[in-house]
């Protein structure tokens, strides 16, 4: 009886592999805040101490800000400790665009280990001085990790592909030779707010 039900057990799960969708696929994003599953409302609602700074009108949607470390009722478990602001841009149609989170020291190291589990690697680049730059990609998500300079801040920005292209129609050509500069451009797009 223990071999038929040990049999039936792989059959099913052999099954699986084939019928379902990749087991392996993760989604692109935070935690808390993931592109295709997380809209405005759902951020609002997740998120009650993010304020509206305001209007994108170059991507038509509402950018928010959030400083998770001055909330009280943080969960420290989910949240770094020099994490410092953390933007999030959506939509007209509340549909999540860009993200990115700054934090208040060199967290390059760490993340590019956990970002290069989880999505495919582009571009990586590190210099004597200490700056780091590294592009992935993921389901229509370009993200950046950024360190500009030898134990500064570390930025992680996503941002749909998409939305990417089109701004990148508008850069001037002078900035197309460094991907810094080409990267500074499409954060400033995304939150000129900030």
């Amino acid at each position: 009886m223990n071999v038929r039900f040990f049999l039936n057990s792989l059959l099913l799960l052999s099954l699986s592999y084939l019928y379902c969708g990749d087991v392996s696929a993760v989604s692109t994003g935070t935690l808390t805040v993931k592109f295709g599953q997380t809209t405005e409302d759902s951020y609002k609602e997740s998120h009650p101490n993010a304020v509206k700074i305001g209007f994108n009108k170059d991507l038509n949607g509402n950018v928010y800000k959030d400083s998770p470390n001055e909330n009280k009722d943080v969960r420290r478990d989910i949240v770094f400790e020099d994490l410092g602001n953390f933007y999030v841009l959506f939509d007209q149609n509340k549909d999540l665009i860009a993200l990115e989170m700054q934090f208040k020291s060199d967290y390059f190291g760490i993340l590019t280990t956990t970002l290069t589990k989880k999505y495919t690697e582009v571009i990586k680049k590190k210099s004597l001085i200490g700056s780091n730059y590294m592009e992935l990609y993921n389901d229509g998500v370009s993200i950046y990790l950024v360190t500009p300079s030898f134990f500064s801040n570390t930025s992680l920005f996503f941002v749909r592909t998409k939305e990417k292209e089109e701004l990148l129609k508008t850069i001037p050509n002078k900035m197309l030779e460094n991907e810094s500069k080409i990267l500074d451009f499409i954060v400033k797009k995304c939150f000129p707010l900030r």
